[in-house]
């Protein structure tokens, strides 16, 4: 070797070297200069291409939604079926062998698992489902077509602030929602976006559309592995209640989770206006808050002028027994929104314990029971548990002087209508009940009758107060 060209082999190498060692010259450097257009439109998606023997492979799920189809993921089989219209795809991963409407297809390269996410080829995919791929090399681009309008839009992301004050950036509107929070899972369905729910807490069962839901565990303590298995784009949560822990877990697979109440009267219009331009639901969403606020307004009117003297006293307890509705709690607002004396204001707790005595000594005049699951009511169900609770409620020791229990005034209401989203149904029922000759005139069944068909298109069916007058 001369020494020109052992000159040339140690420039050659010094050059080289750094690029080896840096990751400068390898296959994964050209994959992220990619750039991939379904329609013209940039795929979305937070992992790169890969290069793998020639061959693109992209995200899954970004994939196929892209392209306007569905996907399921098993991953006990780590199997991916996709279905568009009548052309259904399926595909192991890690296997070559894939199948286009049931007939086997040999792939170049089989879809991989790389650094977590679930990765497959891109013109097997797209071609299957009837799109043209082509490649432009001078911009390295992949150009598919899908030769429809019928593709969903860019997803983009907002950045909103939650019930307790935390910036959250979120997709708009997110495809796939795992809702822990009952109440926020009621005004998805009620802005007409139940399909894109895709995960609700074990208690969730209503609206009737969310019972085939899938199941993610209870909603202070969900579990982590259940959700994360239902790839969402984003959670919603009840603030305050779901544990810290589950959050982080949450959020450090990339998914924003959403702490919204939407059970507070006082907060209410703000938490549908957030949750409407998360959907990209403005609209409906202020349909809703005309309607809630209507009746709520009319409920303050009719009740400001009362001398705190007049007012009645009334002990509001939770869904557990001998717990009050203290300061800050949803069932306090709802006793301030009707005029109300609420006995369990002078507690410093939102849900304060309270024993039988301190009941006993404060004498209300009105006792209202908040019924549970543990106390079956709501769309669909009898009275007859309410009725039973209540009998026992009037039989506790001691209570037989309360003023409550000796004129009758005992009621109790369904989980459904006390707080959340129908609320001002649940505000009828105690404007009726505090103030009978004040609000003669309004009906809580026809109010509920109204909003369940303007919103939900469902009839009123089941028992959700006891008694009702």
């Amino acid at each position: 070797m001369s020494r020109k060209t052992a000159f040339l082999w140690v420039l050659l190498v010094a050059f080289l070297l750094p690029c080896v060692l840096l990751g400068g010259i390898n296959i994964a450097a050209q994959a992220s200069a990619i750039t991939i257009t379904v329609d013209g439109r940039k795929l979305a998606s937070d992992t790169p291409p890969v290069i793998e023997q020639g061959r693109v492979l992209v995200p899954l799920r970004a994939l196929f939604e892209a392209l306007g189809a569905s996907v399921e993921w098993d991953g006990k089989t780590q199997t991916v079926t996709g279905r568009k219209g009548s052309t259904s795809v399926r595909l192991v991963i890690g296997q070559k062998t894939a199948y286009v409407n049931g007939s086997p297809v040999t792939l170049d390269v089989p879809g991989k698992i790389i650094d977590g996410r679930t990765m497959v080829p891109l013109r097997f995919i797209g071609e299957s489902l009837g799109a043209d791929v082509d490649w432009d090399g001078a911009t390295r681009t992949v150009i598919v077509r899908t030769g429809t309008d019928a593709v969903p839009a860019l997803q983009k992301r907002i950045t909103i602030k939650d019930s307790y004050g935390r910036t959250v950036r979120v997709p708009c509107p997110p495809r796939r929602i795992v809702s822990v929070n009952s109440d926020v899972t009621e005004v998805i369905c009620a802005f007409g976006e139940e399909k894109r729910i895709v995960g609700v807490a074990d208690t969730a069962d209503f609206p009737p559309v969310v019972k085939g839901k899938a199941k993610v565990g209870k909603a202070f303590t969900p579990s982590v592995e259940k959700i994360l298995a239902l790839k969402p784009d984003v959670v919603f949560g009840y603030g305050g209640f779901l544990k810290p822990e589950i959050i982080a877990q949450i959020e450090r697979a990339s998914i924003p989770v959403v702490l919204l109440d939407c059970y507070k009267i006082e907060t209410m219009e703000q938490d549908l206006r957030t949750l409407g331009l998360i959907l990209n639901r403005q609209k409906e969403a202020a349909s809703y808050i005309a309607y809630f606020e209507n009746y709520r307004k009319l409920f303050e009117e009719r009740t400001k002028d009362i001398p705190p003297a007049r007012r009645p006293r009334v002990y509001l307890e939770g869904y557990t027994d001998y717990s009050g509705a203290g300061p800050g709690s949803g069932g306090a607002q709802m006793l301030k929104a009707v005029g109300a004396r609420n006995i369990a204001e002078i507690l410093r707790a939102p849900y304060p314990k309270v024993n039988p005595e301190w009941v006993v000594a404060q004498n209300p005049q009105i006792i209202i029971k908040a019924c549970a699951s543990s106390i079956p009511s709501g769309y669909g169900e009898k009275p007859d548990a309410m009725a039973t609770k209540r009998t026992e409620i009037v039989r506790r020791s001691g209570w037989q002087q309360i003023t409550a229990v000796r004129q009758g005034k005992v009621y109790m209401l369904s989980s459904e209508i006390y707080t959340g989203p129908r609320a001002i149904v649940g505000l009828a029922y105690f404007a009726k009940w505090v103030y009978p000759e004040l609000f003669r005139d309004v009906d809580p069944q026809a109010i509920h009758k109204e909003m369940l068909k303007k919103f939900h298109g469902i009839e009123l069916k089941g028992a959700y107060a006891y008694p009702e007058k």
